[in-house]
């Protein structure tokens, strides 16, 4: 999942949270438009997704992202992480 998430950083200009790893790797559909909530907002339905699902798919990310942060190669904001340039090469 950190090679996920540091491609995903990549097109995304180094920032990736949360919920941008709910979507595209665990295709979780969001119940509201991702980009008209605040930064740390829910914007799933946990009832349709199952809580234990995302409780589990969110404690995932969790961990990816400490791991990368961990390895020194993204730093921690506001539900995600931010990748600086030189953090992945593909």
């Amino acid at each position: 999942m950190q090679k996920f998430i540091l491609s995903l950083a990549n097109k995304q200009g180094g920032i990736v949270l949360a919920r941008d790893v709910l979507i595209h790797h665990y295709g979780f559909t969001p119940s509201c438009n991702p980009s008209a909530v605040r930064a740390g907002g829910i914007v799933f339905d946990k009832a349709t997704i199952g809580h234990r699902r995302y409780r589990s798919a969110s404690t995932a990310v969790c961990k990816a992202f400490n791991r990368l942060v961990d390895r020194e190669l993204a730093v921690r904001i506001l539900s995600g992480i931010r990748v600086d340039a030189g953090g992945f090469n593909g």
